[in-house]
């Protein structure tokens, strides 16, 4: 089994192609590597000669908050996940009790029951963001935090001379996609927030770039959908994360960059896409993109029957919320230079 999903390369998990960039988090296996491990599972994986026998070594419990006790934790409402059901995505606002202005430097996502949370968005809003949703200004008031997702890190610190600024009198907004599995329960969610000592020279922004939201349609059987989208960045950047998101249909996306002279580069390319493995990759070195460059984000859906992940190879799928629903989204983690 070890060899099979090693030579099949389902395992190291969420790969990417280690030809384009390199990414601090990624999960590399080199050919002479993964030549090592099959010669020694062919072989009846003998035991090695060290005296100590790595069975009797018990790993260190992993502390609840990784990072150390958070600076300040919010407690995300209780919500009762009923035992079956599909459920809308619940969008929370928590005011923060800051006295002053605050920068963090590093935040941890905590679930309170992994089994019923797919995943959750933060972030930073006006105390008074109910009031400005309605009158349709809600992404322009809101600074993207953090999220957490399957496969993804739980606690993560933003770059060195970076972090997220958030005001006196603001408070943290969540979207949290709940998924039931036959038994009713409670989740407690929190979220940990670490302070910067000293102010950071740049403000750390996401920027999510997506393809038409419920306008996507994939037809059914189609075993490569294709799918495109770019923005263009008015400031020079420094691009330090990505993170492609698609749901049970998503089969391979790159990131790619034409700059202003009309060169280009390749950032990240995840050939394999798998829907359970969501890291954000944080580049080696960062990339400096110019103002007006593009970004463009290339991908392609499987809703064959060939994807053993389809949920139903004979539906047309659309745009959507949910998992058997679709996707298309390319996060970019940056600080403008200036």
């Amino acid at each position: 089994m070890i060899k099979e999903v090693l030579m099949s390369r389902r395992m190291p998990p969420a790969q990417v192609d280690p030809h384009v960039n390199h990414f601090s988090n990624a999960r590399y296996l080199s050919a002479a590597e993964l030549q090592t491990l099959v010669h020694w599972i062919d072989a009846g994986a003998p035991r090695g000669e060290g005296g100590h026998d790595p069975l009797t070594r018990r790993p260190e419990p992993r502390p609840v908050w990784e990072l150390g006790e958070p600076d300040y934790i919010v407690d995300v409402p209780a919500f009762a996940v009923p035992a079956t059901g599909v459920l809308d995505y619940e969008n929370v606002t928590i005011n923060l009790p800051f006295s002053e202005d605050v920068w963090i430097k590093s935040v941890q996502h905590l679930p309170g029951d992994r089994r019923v949370l797919h995943h959750l968005l933060s972030f930073i809003v006006p105390a008074d963001y109910a009031e400005r949703i309605v009158e349709g200004e809600n992404d322009r008031y809101r600074e993207f935090l953090e999220g957490y997702a399957p496969g993804k890190v739980e606690a993560s610190s933003f770059p060195e001379g970076a972090g997220v600024f958030v005001p006196e009198g603001s408070a943290v907004q969540m979207s949290l996609h709940y998924t039931t599995f036959g038994k009713e329960v409670v989740d407690r969610t929190q979220l940990g927030l670490y302070f910067a000592e000293v102010i950071p020279r740049h403000q750390y922004s996401t920027y999510a770039l997506s393809y038409g939201g419920s306008n996507i349609e994939i037809p059914p059987g189609v075993a490569e959908h294709k799918m495109s989208a770019s923005h263009v960045f008015d400031d020079e950047i420094m691009l330090h994360g990505l993170r492609p998101h698609m749901h049970f249909r998503g089969k391979y996306m790159r990131f790619r960059v034409v700059y202003p002279d009309g060169t280009q580069d390749d950032i990240l390319n995840v050939p394999d896409y798998n829907f359970n493995w969501q890291p954000t990759y944080r580049l080696s070195e960062p990339m400096l993109l110019a103002a007006g460059s593009r970004v463009i984000i290339e991908g392609a859906f499987d809703n064959s029957e060939y994807n053993l992940g389809n949920p139903d190879p004979g539906a047309a799928v659309r745009g959507g919320a949910q998992s058997w629903d679709e996707m298309f989204i390319g996060y970019f983690s940056y600080y403008k230079t200036r």
